[in-house]
């Protein structure tokens, strides 16, 4: 639940930052700078995909061991 909670809040702070961020014009020399951020953005979900994961399988783990039989 820790890792959850975690992973919930690095995602608002990412959020926050997002929309707090000040938007630049986009100029000619500046190309493959989005395609830098929407890396660092793919990456940073799959990182918070695999935290919840990791969560998750643990808790469904310790359920099925506690099952009789």
């Amino acid at each position: 639940m820790k890792q959850i909670n975690a992973a919930a809040a690095l995602l608002a702070v990412i959020a926050v930052q997002l929309v707090n961020a000040p938007r630049e014009p986009i100029r000619g020399d500046d190309r493959g700078s989005s395609v830098v951020e929407t890396i660092i953005l793919v990456a940073g979900f799959a990182t918070l995909a695999f935290t919840i994961y990791l969560a998750v399988s643990g808790k469904v783990h310790s359920w099925i061991s506690k099952i009789p039989g």
